[in-house]
C-alpha cells in the first residue's frame, strides 16, 4: 500500500510539473511578445527560429514529464523532482509578478 501511495504522489508531482512547464511556456511567449527576454539560451534560440517550434518543444517536454509519472523511479530521482517542483514554483511566481508589474 505504501508503494502505491508513493507512485500516486510521484504521478501528481509530475502532473504539476507538466502544468507548470506549459504555464511557463505560455507566460514566456506572452512576455516575449511584449519585448521581454528569454534567459534560457537554448529556448531563446528555438524562439528566434520559430515561436511555434518553441511552444511545441515546451509542450513535448510537458508530455515527457507526465509520462515519467507512470514509471517507478529511484528515491534520488524523486528528490530531484521535488527540487524541480520548487524551482518551477518560483519561476511561475516570478512570471506572475512580472505580468502584474507590466499591467501597471
Amino acid at each position: 500500500m505504501e508503494r502505491l501511495f508513493q507512485i500516486q504522489r510521484h504521478l501528481w508531482l509530475c502532473l504539476c510539473l507538466a502544468v507548470f512547464n506549459i504555464a511557463d511556456a505560455l507566460f514566456t511567449h506572452q512576455l516575449l511578445l511584449k519585448g521581454g527576454t528569454e534567459l534560457n539560451p537554448i529556448m531563446k534560440t528555438l524562439y528566434s527560429v520559430d515561436p511555434v517550434l518553441f511552444l511545441l518543444v515546451k509542450f513535448l517536454f510537458s508530455y515527457l514529464i507526465l509520462t515519467i509519472g507512470f514509471v517507478p523511479l529511484q528515491r534520488r530521482v524523486q528528490k530531484l523532482l521535488y527540487v524541480a517542483f520548487i524551482i518551477y514554483t518560483l519561476v511561475i511566481a516570478w512570471h506572475i509578478i512580472i505580468n502584474i508589474w507590466l499591467v501597471k
